[in-house]
C-alpha cells in the first residue's frame, strides 16, 4: 500500500511537469483531429478539455493511475476468501472463536483505507505539481478534489465486486481474472455507449458510466435530473449521483459476499 501511494504521488507530480512541456495549443490540436463521433459524444464539454484544468484532469483517467488503484482493489478483494483458501490459511482462521462473517471485516476496512489513501496520493502529487510547475500555478488544488473522490469510489466498488467473486471461489487467480474480465467488458460497453449516438441506453448496463472525474472537475455545477412523472423531478448534483452509484454498488456487493461466505462450505486447499 505504501509503495503504491508513493508511486502515485510521484507519477501525478511528473505528469503535471510533463504536461507543462507541451505547447499551449497542443490539446486543441489533438481535439481537432479526433473523429467526429468522439466530438459528438463529448458535446459542448469538448472545449473544457483544452483548458489548463482539462489537461491536468487527465491524470485521474491515466492508465498508470487506474492500474495502480484498481490493481490494489482486485488484489485485496481476491485475497479475502479465495486467497486464504488457496494458501491453506482459511481453515485455520475458521477455528477462531469468532462469527465467520467477522473474517471479512478487517480485509474490507483495509481495502477501503488503501483505496482512500491511493486516491489521496494522486491528489497530493497533483498539488505538488501545481505548486512547483509555474505554468499551472494559478490553478486551485481544491478544484481537482472531486476527481480524487470519484477515483476512490470506483476503487471501493471494485473492491466490493472482487470480494463478491472471491467469496464464491477457492482459486485466487481465477477470481482475479474474473474481476479483470468484468472490468474489461464494462469498459467496452461504456466506450460503445460514448461513441455510438443511438446507444445512449448502454450507459445503464455499465457501472463505469459513473466514473467521470474530469466532468466533475470541469463542470462542478452540473446536475442530473430524475423524472418522476406527475410527481415532478428530482435533481441531484452529478457528484452525488456518480459517487453514490459506486458506494451503493460496493456496499451491495460486500453484503452479498458476506451472505455467501457465512453459508458456503469452505474446501480444504489442494
Amino acid at each position: 500500500m505504501l509503495t503504491s501511494c508513493v508511486v502515485l504521488v510521484l507519477f501525478a507530480w511528473l505528469f503535471i511537469w510533463a504536461m507543462s512541456l507541451l505547447k499551449a495549443t497542443a490539446m486543441a490540436d489533438i481535439v481537432e483531429i479526433l473523429p467526429d463521433f468522439v466530438k459528438r459524444s463529448l458535446g459542448d464539454e469538448l472545449y473544457l478539455y483544452t483548458t489548463k484544468a482539462g489537461q491536468v484532469s487527465i491524470v485521474f483517467r491515466h492508465l498508470v493511475t487506474l492500474l495502480v488503484c484498481l490493481g490494489w482493489a482486485v488484489a485485496k478483494g481476491s485475497d479475502t476468501v479465495s486467497g486464504e483458501i488457496s494458501r491453506g490459511t482459511m481453515e485455520h482462521l475458521l477455528v477462531l472463536p469468532l462469527p465467520r462473517g467477522t473474517l471479512l471485516v478487517v480485509p474490507t476496512v483495509l481495502a477501503t483505507i488503501g483505496s482512500a489513501l491511493m486516491a489521496l496520493s494522486v491528489w497530493v502529487g497533483l498539488v505538488l505539481g501545481l505548486r512547483t510547475v509555474e505554468r499551472f500555478s494559478d490553478l486551485s488544488a481544491w478544484q481537482f478534489a472531486p476527481g480524487a473522490v470519484n477515483l476512490f469510489c470506483l476503487s471501493f466498488a471494485m473492491c466490493g465486486l472482487t470480494t463478491l467473486l472471491s467469496s464464491m471461489d477457492h482459486d485466487r487467480w481465477r477470481t482475479i481474472w474474473l474481476a479483470v474480465g468484468v472490468f474489461i467488458i464494462e469498459s467496452i460497453i461504456a466506450m460503445v455507449a460514448y461513441v455510438w449516438p443511438a446507444g445512449w441506453w448502454l450507459h445503464w448496463l455499465t457501472f463505469l458510466s459513473a466514473f467521470e472525474p474530469q466532468r466533475l472537475i470541469l463542470k462542478p455545477e452540473a446536475a442530473w435530473s430524475l423524472s418522476l412523472g406527475p410527481l415532478g423531478a428530482i435533481t441531484w448534483p452529478l457528484a452525488v449521483w456518480y459517487n453514490g452509484v459506486f458506494i451503493l454498488l460496493g456496499q451491495v456487493w460486500y453484503g452479498v459476499a458476506w451472505w455467501i461466505f457465512v453459508r458456503r462450505d469452505i474446501p480444504v486447499a489442494q
